[in-house]
């Protein structure tokens, strides 16, 4: 199996890192959804969008995180919850490094 390296988007860092201080229960809920993703990104727990080949999503909760695999990457562009998540566009942003973090 290979093993994947993960690319996050600022906003979603930005995001955990706010978690992180002020709901460290949720922050660590997703920390761990996201552990599983990088170890099988394509557990069939992890579903496809609709109306896209290549965005996947993640359940944590209340909150989803929204994803694509590019080689041996996998990148986190949005992570918000349930209610919101599918309301604005998600899919895959066009990827500048000032945008994305590794972990």
């Amino acid at each position: 199996m290979n093993k994947y390296k993960i690319k996050i988007i600022n906003s979603c860092q930005d995001f955990l890192d706010g978690l992180k201080k002020n709901n460290s229960h949720i922050h660590n809920q997703i920390c761990n959804t996201i552990k599983e993703v990088i170890e099988n990104p394509f557990n069939s727990k992890f579903k496809r969008l609709e109306y896209s080949d290549k965005d996947r999503r993640a359940r944590s909760g209340n909150f989803r995180i929204v994803f694509f695999i590019k080689e041996n990457y996998i990148f986190i562009t949005k992570i918000e919850q349930r209610k919101n998540v599918y309301k604005s566009s998600v899919g895959c942003p066009k990827m500048s490094k000032k945008k994305l973090r590794s972990l």
